[in-house]
Parts: C-alpha cells; sequence; structure tokens
C-alpha cells in the first residue's frame, strides 16, 4: 500500500491539507463583483509510531556466513517493517483504512446476493463512489477474496467482470493486499491518494555486539518512524457481506 498513498517524508509532525468541498466554477457577468465560491480545506496532522524488529545472531553463524549475510539481515529487516507499515495503514485500529471508512455508514453498500458477492453488488459498489474520484480510483482486496468470490462474476452477458491479465475490475486496476481483512470478505474502491502517510524516519538498521556481549551474539535492529490516515472519508467505499 505504501506505493499507492500520498507519502511524505518531513521529520515531527506535519499538517497535510487537502480539497474538502469543491464547487463547479460559474458563468462571470462582465464587470460585476465576484462571490467567493464556498469550497473548503481538510487538514490532516500526522505524528510518528515506531516500528521496530529486532534479530539476534550468534557469533559463530556470522563467521560461518557468507560475505553477503548481513546485506541479506539488512533487507529481511527492511521488509518486514514495510508489512507493518502496510498492515498499519490498513487495519490501525484509529487510522486505518478500515477502521475510517467502517465508521462511515454513507459509504458502506452490503451484499445482496443468498450466496457470496453478485454482479449487482459490484455494480452498487461501483456507483457508490463520487464519479470525481474515477479517474484514480483502484480495487482493494485480499488475494483469497479476489479469486474465490470476485474471479467468478459474470455481467449479465456472461463476461467475467474481472480481468486476469490486466488486472482490472470493471476497467479499474486492483491491489491486492494480504493485510486487508478477508474473513469479512471485504472489498474497497476508491482514490488512494486521499491516504496520506509521513515516513518520517526511513528504514534505518543498526548492528551491536555490545547488547548480546554476554551471549556472543550480534544483534541487528531495524527502525521506522510512520504514520497514516485517510483525508476524506468519501474518497472510499467499500462492500462487506451479508
Amino acid at each position: 500500500m505504501l506505493s499507492e498513498i500520498t507519502l511524505m517524508q518531513v521529520a515531527g509532525n506535519i499538517k497535510f491539507i487537502a480539497e474538502g468541498t469543491r464547487n463547479a466554477a460559474q458563468i462571470h457577468t462582465e464587470n460585476s463583483a465576484t462571490t467567493p465560491a464556498a469550497d473548503t480545506t481538510v487538514s490532516v496532522t500526522l505524528g510518528g509510531n515506531e516500528f521496530m524488529k529486532v534479530i539476534r545472531i550468534s557469533k559463530a553463524a556470522e563467521t560461518m556466513s557468507i560475505n553477503a549475510f548481513e546485506n541479506w539481515l539488512v533487507d529481511m529487516l527492511s521488509g518486514d517493517i514495510a508489512r507493518a507499515i502496510d498492515n498499519f495503514i490498513i487495519n490501525d485500529a484509529s487510522n486505518g483504512v478500515v477502521a475510517m471508512v467502517s465508521t462511515a455508514t454513507t459509504n458502506k453498500v452490503t451484499q445482496t446476493a443468498t450466496a457470496g458477492y453478485g454482479y449487482a453488488d459490484i455494480c452498487n459498489l461501483v456507483a457508490l463512489l463520487p464519479a470525481g474520484y474515477d479517474a484514480e480510483a483502484k480495487f482493494l482486496v485480499s488475494k483469497k477474496v479476489l479469486y474465490n468470490d470476485i474471479k467468478g462474476i459474470v455481467d449479465t452477458n456472461k463476461r467475467p467482470i474481472f480481468d486476469p491479465v490486466e488486472k482490472t475490475l470493471f476497467g479499474y486496476p486492483v491491489v491486492v493486499d494480504d493485510y486487508v481483512p478477508s474473513d469479512h470478505k471485504q472489498v474497497f474502491l476508491g482514490k488512494w491518494t486521499d491516504v496520506v502517510g509521513n515516513l518520517s524516519q526511513p528504514v534505518t538498521v543498526d548492528r551491536s555486539e555490545e547488547s548480546g556481549f554476554l551471549n556472543n551474539s550480534i544483534d541487528f535492529r531495524g527502525t521506522a518512524i510512520f504514520d497514516s490516515k485517510l483525508a476524506k472519508n468519501d474518497a472510499i467505499v467499500w462492500l462487506a457481506n451479508a
């Protein structure tokens, strides 16, 4: 999900300003006074959450390992922290996508098919998303839900609505993420760049022999500081099973 959201790298807390209510431009009568539009902005304040993982290896293991051993450990720690951040973006209890979208009941449609999702359910979800977000909209689902519950859906002409080659659903790109809850078969559609994140400290890996001195071990610690939040709830809609 990191590649899908609006990501910044600023030390400390940051206030992000996003567009709120937008009104159409008006025809102007020559030489007449113009009333400012009633457009609004929304602000999102991002702080910092520490993500950390420590791996301890023995001195003996290090001496027996290949030259690229430390590089491999760095890559592994970086990947594990990236996955933790991915999970945070989607499932954090306060600011995760699931929590923020789920509380906005006007952004939700519920399954109508008697067994699994049907063609009408996906149509209802697409219809719920404001057209202004269409150009950048993408589906977000778990792999399990995509291939077990969506791949077999056909339209009224018996044509599959999911294109497995282009990875599109009704023409919208599909993003598959392991951290989307599959137990409730949730499907999301929206403009993901309206999820804003701040990686105030990129993934950093430090090595210490002192911390493992009594064990004759070496500790590798990976850390990062990150926060994210959805700027506008109406930018993402979701489909839930009944």
